[in-house]
């Protein structure tokens, strides 16, 4: 769900990544994930140059997306 450079961390209640996204860099190495360079691409005006960049440990962030992946309850139903 990459846009140029950039993926989709925020999308829209509808559940269309296109609709109104918050976009930022992902940059991953062994250690460390971090976003930056964060923007709104309808509002371009709008400046988030203060928001982040956010710094997560490697580990951590790759066991919470292992956890966003398993099934909730509600999928067994």
């Amino acid at each position: 769900m990459a846009t140029g450079s950039k993926t989709p961390l925020l999308v829209c209640e509808c559940g269309a990544w296109g609709d109104w996204p918050l976009l930022a860099e992902i940059v991953v190495s062994d250690s460390l994930v971090i976003w930056d360079r964060i923007e709104q691409p309808y509002r371009p005006e709008r400046d988030y140059g203060a928001f982040g960049p956010f710094r997560f440990d490697r580990n951590q962030y790759d066991d919470a997306l292992r956890d966003l992946s398993r099934p909730t309850s509600s999928d067994l139903v």
